[in-house]
């Protein structure tokens, strides 16, 4: 990136949250290899599917003797059909909060830091599902310009979001998206996106001091936790981003 570009990456970051400008920090952009075979290993540890096998012990054909469960729930039970609205599944969206975040501001957690088009961001490593080499995209139509596709990894269907699109589609100029060369996919916990990105920078720790977090809701980027200001790099909020990828939408790019 030219001095320019850097300048101007510079100031989009400042005006996320309004904050005056900094000077950038210099630090080693060596990628970090450890690290990516640390996280590809953590990954690949919940995902062999031959934990599931015991799964069919905790349900065999045997089970079918369940069935006089139905005479402990005579039609007289019906009226215990008020349980459900107490533990309702919507629970499960309790999951995709943005204020999950507030966790990360009790202490210092470690975070990785990566590049996309001159911009750096960072993620929480527990909020890191994998990093994946990126392979081969399969495109698909009728979605929107910031999804890439879908790339498949050890028989997972994993959603590819091109992350300078998302993050800054007001600064993605023709000249910019042509050069952009995307190394990496990161996949977000256990959810099935991952953001492209073209260098994994490092990983450190972070104290929640050294951040200026996000005040109330950001309507236009609610996926933006905060700024890390020493190294000028965005703090994503991996929760609220799973949740907007999940609407489809979400802020104002297209």
């Amino acid at each position: 990136m030219s001095g320019s570009s850097d300048k101007a990456m510079m100031e989009y970051l400042n005006a996320l949250l309004e904050e005056e400008k900094k000077p950038v920090a210099e630090f080693d952009h060596e990628p970090v290899k450890q690290l990516l075979q640390k996280a590809t290993l953590t990954r690949e540890a919940p995902k062999p599917a031959s934990e599931a096998s015991p799964a069919p012990r905790a349900a065999p054909k045997p089970a079918s003797e369940a069935s006089p469960t139905p005479r402990a729930a005579p039609k007289p039970a019906s009226e215990a059909s008020p349980t459900p609205r107490a533990a309702p599944k919507p629970a499960n969206e309790a999951s995709p909060k943005p204020d999950a975040m507030q966790e990360y501001q009790q202490g210092d957690f470690q975070a990785l830091f990566f590049r996309v088009a001159g911009l750096t961001l960072a993620v929480p490593l527990k909020s890191l599902g994998g990093i994946h080499t990126v392979g081969k995209i399969s495109p698909l139509i009728g979605k929107p310009k910031w999804f890439r596709g879908i790339m498949t990894e050890r028989e997972e269907k994993l959603q590819v979001v091109d992350t300078a699109r998302w993050v800054m589609p007001e600064k993605l100029t023709p000249e910019l998206e042509q050069s952009i060369d995307y190394q990496y996919l990161i996949t977000l916990n256990d959810s099935p996106w991952g953001l492209l990105c073209e260098e994994l920078v490092d990983s450190e720790p972070l104290h929640p001091d050294a951040i200026q977090w996000r005040k109330g809701v950001n309507e236009k980027r609610p996926w933006l936790a905060g700024v890390v200001r020493e190294r000028m790099c965005a703090l994503l909020d991996v929760n609220a981003l799973i949740t907007l990828l999940n609407n489809g939408s979400g802020h104002i790019q297209k």
